[in-house]
C-alpha cells in the first residue's frame, strides 16, 4: 500500500546523482537519460498511434480528468501551479456543466477511467462527494479513482470517498519521506479495511528535481531534449478544465492549449473534431510540430497505475504497447 520510488534501483541512483552532482544531473544526466528512454520507445508508441489513426472511427478516450476547482494547497517546487505561484484566475466548475458531462458520458455508456481531479488538489471542492455520488451513479460501469496530497484527508472522509472510488493515489509530499499526520491516520486506519488493496501512497519528495511539465515546470533548466517517441495523451486522454475547456493534456497545468469548449460544443464532437485531429497526425510526424509539446520532456509509457517505476515495470510496458 506505500510505494517508496526513492527505493527501487532508479530511485536509488536518482538520489545519489542529486545529491552529489546537482548540477550534472540536471543538464546532462536526467536529460540525456530521457533521450535514451525516449528512442527505445519511440518505435513502438510511433505503432500505437499508426494502429489508432488506420481504424474506420478513432476510439473513444481512455480517460477523462474533470478539474472541478483550479486550486492546489502543494507547495511542490517542480509544479507551475503550487499555491505560491498558481497564474490562474480562480474557477469552480458549475454544477450545471459538470451534470453536463457526465449526462453526456452516460449517453454513451462510458466505460472508462475518470477522475475527478487534474492539476488541483480535488478535496478543496467541498462538493466533491456530491459530486462522486452523481458519477457513480450515472456511470456504474466506469473505474473511477481519485489523486490527492492527503493533506485535507480525515479517515471519515476516506471512508466516504472509497465508497465510490475504484481506488485512490495518495502523493504524500515530504522531503523526509514519512507519512504527514493526516495521511497516517489514514493509512492506519485503512489496514483494516476491505479496500486497502486500492489505496495506494505514494512517498513524494516536494523539492526535487523532476520533468519540465510541457516545459512549464520553474525548477529545472529549460534544457530542449528534441523527443522523437508519440505521445500517447492526444490519443487517450481528455482533460477538462473548470470553465469546460480542454486542455491538450494533464501536463498543460495552466491551460495554454485550449481544444474545445464544453459550453459551445459537445464533448464528442470535440475529440473527434479537427483540431484533436490535427494534433494526432503532428505528434505521429514531429512533435515539436504542437506547441508545447516541442519543449515537453514527458515519454508517456503505459506503467499500471498504483505501481512504483520498478525495471519489470518497464518491461510490462513494452509487451503491452507491442
Amino acid at each position: 500500500m506505500i510505494v517508496n520510488p526513492y527505493k527501487n534501483t532508479l530511485g536509488r541512483i536518482k538520489v545519489k546523482l542529486e545529491k552529489k552532482h546537482p548540477v550534472a544531473f540536471e543538464k546532462y544526466i536526467l536529460p540525456y537519460s530521457l533521450a535514451s528512454f525516449d528512442r527505445l520507445y519511440t518505435r513502438l508508441s510511433k505503432k500505437r498511434g499508426k494502429k489508432y489513426l488506420s481504424q474506420d472511427k478513432f476510439p473513444l478516450f481512455q480517460t477523462i480528468e474533470i478539474e472541478t476547482i483550479n486550486r492546489c494547497n502543494g507547495k511542490c517546487s517542480f509544479c507551475p501551479i503550487n499555491s505560491n505561484i498558481d497564474p490562474r484566475p480562480f474557477k469552480m466548475m458549475d454544477k450545471t456543466l459538470f451534470c453536463s458531462i457526465i449526462d453526456q458520458l452516460s449517453e454513451i455508456n462510458y466505460e472508462g477511467s475518470i477522475g475527478l481531479y487534474s492539476n488541483n488538489e480535488p478535496l478543496l471542492d467541498n462538493r466533491l462527494f456530491e459530486f462522486l455520488d452523481i458519477t457513480r451513479k450515472k456511470l456504474p460501469n466506469a473505474t473511477l479513482y481519485l489523486f490527492t496530497n492527503g493533506s485535507l484527508l480525515t479517515t471519515h472522509k476516506f471512508d466516504k470517498l472509497m465508497e465510490y472510488l475504484d481506488w485512490i493515489t495518495i502523493d504524500n509530499y515530504n522531503d523526509n519521506l514519512i507519512l504527514n499526520k493526516p495521511v497516517e491516520e489514514v493509512y492506519e486506519h485503512a489496514l483494516s479495511k476491505p479496500y486497502k488493496n486500492k489505496v495506494h501512497i505514494y512517498l513524494r519528495k516536494e523539492n526535487e528535481i523532476l520533468l519540465n511539465r510541457s516545459g512549464q515546470a520553474d525548477n529545472r533548466s529549460s534544457k530542449r531534449i528534441k523527443l522523437k517517441s508519440t505521445c500517447l495523451y492526444p490519443f487517450e486522454q481528455v482533460v477538462i478544465r473548470p470553465d469546460g475547456k480542454l486542455s491538450l493534456c494533464c501536463n498543460d497545468a495552466t491551460g495554454k492549449v485550449t481544444m474545445g469548449d464544453l459550453t459551445k460544443d459537445t464533448l464528442l464532437d470535440i475529440w473527434y473534431g479537427e483540431k484533436y485531429t490535427n494534433i494526432r497526425y503532428n505528434m505521429l510526424k514531429n512533435r515539436s510540430l504542437n506547441y508545447l509539446c516541442k519543449d515537453c520532456d514527458i515519454v508517456t509509457p503505459r506503467v499500471p497505475a498504483g505501481t512504483s517505476f520498478k525495471i519489470k515495470n518497464i518491461i510490462t510496458m513494452f509487451k503491452k504497447a507491442s
